[in-house]
């Protein structure tokens, strides 16, 4: 191989360094496309210039400033609806421009990194803020994300039934729901004032407010909530006034009932669903002796039941051990509506017993002295059945008929001459009845027929005496006597069996 010179290497030199550069860069072409490098997060500033109040030129892509402020706002400019735009992430941004000095720089700093830069100009307000984009696609679906959730969180405090205003630090109105749009005007400014004791950080207080009515309009009542936060305070306002409304007529009508149920000589002692005695009047003490202050103490439906039993106010139970589950069938009963007993006790009184459902699973006892009304009730059967033995020793049979012609009554020696026995029928006898059983017994067909009319039709005005009589037999005197409003008595009397003339007043 011949040497190479010095002016060959000179020219060979280059020639390989360009070749080698060919073949890098084919090789390159053909391998895999590089990935693209990630985009560098950016900073993104928009000023404002503001002067006096008004703004008069911006580079935001958008602006999405308040329409308006608050109820109640002192003043409605663009600085202002800017403050409150800027206020929740930034604080508290001067009242205006001049609130800074000539030439003096302002920079508030965000939690999430961003700034806003306020400079004094001359004449004007330089604002300017400045933001870090978002890095990725991930970064900005959880951006997206966490502005869903605020919107819908927006919403649901935008259409709460209860008014909501959102006040800054320095106790402004910065946002309210629509509730809050319809209080009353005059109620706005005691709802959103400050509360004379604000509640720590963190933490809720309430007071309850009572403000006047429109004229002619009834009070409003409030429980208002205040709950501090870091940046201001957030107000509820209940309108409690229906419920208050409520409560006062229940609690006069429970009054009026307390008065009503003290008054009463019927014991009354009310169980709420606890079986907890709620309710007790003064006569109960007087039936059953127990005191005030025991039933005060709001004892149990058990202990009240054992406390009468003690004071041998209830019948002693025949089994003690089951005695309580006797108070349970008691109670089951009178929470059906159906306990209905009488107590007969060792001292000779007679108590009635009642028990009674209440709503809500309450349940009510009423205690009744009827001992005057059960003596006289038995003296009264007394004296009716010595009544009825003096009639049923009578020989003379004796009906009573009622002004309708039904049977009331009649003795032994009625029912053995006609073969009748009223008691052991289901249907009542009427008249009709009687006077067929008086002529099968005594054929006497002139008779019975007028005797039938004249009680029917009330022309018995004056005690008619008669014989029955039917051939071959005696017959009886018969007596029909009026007893006043429409009823009337029949008497038979069976005759001797000796030959006799009608006598007294016949009646054909």
């Amino acid at each position: 191989m011949p040497e190479m010179t010095v002016s060959d290497i000179a020219v060979l030199v280059p020639l390989a360094l360009l070749l080698s550069l060919a073949v890098l860069w084919l090789i390159g072409g053909l391998s895999l496309p590089a990935r693209r490098a990630q985009p560098v997060p950016g900073i993104q500033d928009a000023a404002f210039l503001f002067r006096y109040g008004a703004l008069l030129d911006h580079d935001a892509s958008s602006l999405s400033l308040p329409d308006a402020l608050p109820d109640g706002s002192p003043e409605d400019s663009d600085w202002s609806r800017f403050r409150l735009w800027m206020g929740f992430r930034f604080g508290d941004l001067p009242q205006d421009q001049e609130n800074m000095r000539l030439g003096q720089s302002l920079c508030l700093q965000a939690e999430d990194g961003a700034s806003l830069t306020l400079t004094r100009q001359e004449h004007s307000l330089r604002a300017v803020l400045r933001d870090t984009a978002p890095a990725d696609a991930i970064t900005r679906h959880a951006a997206a994300q966490e502005r869903y959730d605020l919107l819908a969180r927006a919403l649901a405090a935008e259409h709460a039934p209860m008014p909501v205003w959102i006040m800054d630090a320095a106790g402004t109105v910065i946002w309210h729901n629509d509730s809050a749009r319809a209080v009353p005007p005059a109620h706005v400014s005691p709802l959103t004032a400050q509360p004379d004791i604000p509640p720590e950080l963190g933490e809720t207080s309430c007071v309850r407010l009572d403000l006047a009515g429109d004229t002619g309009q009834p009070d409003h009542i409030y429980d208002l909530h205040v709950t501090r936060t870091a940046l201001g305070c957030i107000h509820h306002a209940q309108d409690i006034s229906r419920l208050i409304r409520a409560e006062t007529l229940q609690r006069e009508f429970v009054q009026t009932l307390s008065k009503t149920f003290a008054d009463l000589t019927t014991g009354l002692v009310v169980f709420d669903r606890a079986k907890t005695l709620a309710i007790f009047n003064p006569a109960l003490t007087d039936l059953t002796g127990l005191p005030a202050e025991f039933l005060s103490a709001r004892p149990s439906l058990f202990g009240f039941f054992d406390a009468l039993r003690d004071r041998m106010v209830m019948p002693e139970p025949k089994n003690y051990a089951s005695w309580r589950s006797q108070i349970t069938d008691m109670v089951k009963s009178a929470t059906g509506g159906l306990y209905h007993e009488v107590w007969t006790l060792p001292s000779g009184q007679t108590y009635r017993v009642t028990g009674r459902p209440h709503p809500d699973g309450a349940v009510a006892f009423l205690f009744e002295d009827i001992s005057l009304e059960v003596s006289t009730t038995r003296r009264h059967r007394l004296q009716m059945d010595l009544r009825q033995s003096v009639i049923d020793c009578l020989q003379e049979g004796i009906a009573v008929l009622a002004q309708d012609g039904r049977l009331l009554f009649c003795n032994t020696a009625f029912g053995e001459m006609l073969g009748i026995d009223p008691d052991s029928s289901f249907a009542d006898m009427g008249l009709h009845d009687v006077i067929a059983a008086c002529a099968a017994r005594y054929p006497d067909p002139g008779l019975w027929p007028e005797v039938e009319d004249r009680i029917a039709s009330r022309r018995l005005v004056a005690t008619l005496h008669d014989r029955a009589i039917s051939s071959g037999q005696p017959g009886a005197d018969l007596r029909v006597v009026p007893l006043g409003r429409g009823q009337s008595m029949l008497c038979l009397k069976d005759r001797a069996p000796i030959a006799a003339d009608r006598v007294d007043l016949p009646l054909r």
